[in-house]
């Protein structure tokens, strides 16, 4: 029976498509990981790769493999956690995935408040772009991630926050009124007020950029200029200098709200836009004590301030 560490050296060639990379990753020689897999083929009586000038393609069997020894790990991994809850729940590892802007306006909310109550279970992070964390919980090289997205039929998801999108409002578009003030209580503007106006948007690829994009083309709206960044605290920033309008999930404003001069927010008239967040994991893996309690932080959140409740 094909064990754990052969398994991790199968997907490793699966995910490479090529034998000799796998072999580095692995810190392997490339005669014994080529070796491993011949004697499985042998064994089950079909080839599981197609070879092709060094590079590895999955064949049928190989994919029904693969996601064979994917649900294996999975199980493996969703007892002993189980077991590890039940002798201890107080210690353990939680490797958690998150998007760099999604750590940064989540985790200083979080962290202390899972400390206290976890004081021994250590919170690993894992950095990635929203298209690696989910990928990543599918392989087990992570416990948990947050995303934005709930297209991977191997994965459970359940949402911690709807997370509405603003439209930050340049002070010379409202310059005289007496109506707006600083944070998000003010009058929604309705999608002809944007028309020919300057706008600041996240560039292409970015998920914040597929929300406008949207937005824009559904009510045809031309802005005048339209300047691009991949920060949305530079994006922010450029509001406040007066060169545009953009569009900002809360989760962005959180930090900035005790500053009187954070900024106009407002809502788009009959045009909800939200961006909600969801916490992926293994489906039918098991969730820990210390997992499920940090789930449950999030909503918990104080939207005003960002403090947890």
């Amino acid at each position: 029976m094909i064990n754990e560490k052969q398994i991790h050296y199968l997907l490793t060639a699966a995910q490479e498509h090529n034998i000799t990379a796998a072999a580095r990753k692995l810190y392997i020689s490339q005669p014994a990981l080529s070796r491993m897999i011949l004697d499985l083929e042998h064994t089950l009586g079909t080839p599981l790769f197609i070879r092709d000038h060094g590079n590895l393609y999955l064949t049928q069997v190989g994919e029904i493999y693969i996601r064979g020894c994917k649900d294996v790990l999975a199980v493996s991994r969703s007892v002993e956690k189980q077991i590890s809850d039940i002798n201890d729940s107080q210690s353990g590892q939680i490797r958690l995935g998150v998007t760099s802007l999604t750590g940064e306006f989540l985790l200083p909310f979080l962290l202390n408040t899972f400390e206290q109550q976890f004081p021994h279970v250590e919170l690993v992070l894992i950095e990635e772009r929203m298209s690696t964390l989910q990928e990543m919980v599918k392989m087990g090289k992570a416990d948990l991630a947050f995303v934005y997205q709930t297209n991977e039929q191997d994965l459970g998801y359940l949402m911690v926050l709807e997370n509405p999108i603003y439209l930050q409002v340049p002070s010379f578009f409202i310059k005289g009124s007496n109506i707006w003030k600083a944070g998000t209580d003010n009058p929604a503007l309705s999608p002809s007020s944007l028309s020919g106006q300057p706008m600041i948007l996240l560039k292409k690829g970015r998920g914040m950029r597929e929300v406008a994009d949207r937005f824009l083309m559904q009510y045809q709206i031309t802005p005048s200029r339209i300047i691009e960044t991949e920060n949305i605290h530079l994006a922010q920033s450029l509001v406040t200098l007066d060169k545009g309008f953009t569009f900002v999930p809360s989760i962005a404003i959180w930090q900035s709200r005790p500053n009187d001069s954070a900024g106009f927010f407002c809502e788009i008239e009959h045009y909800p836009m939200y961006r909600s967040l969801y916490c992926c994991y293994r489906k039918y893996g098991y969730l820990t004590e210390a997992e499920r309690f940090l789930i449950n932080l999030i909503p918990d959140i104080k939207q005003g301030d960002g403090s947890c409740v």
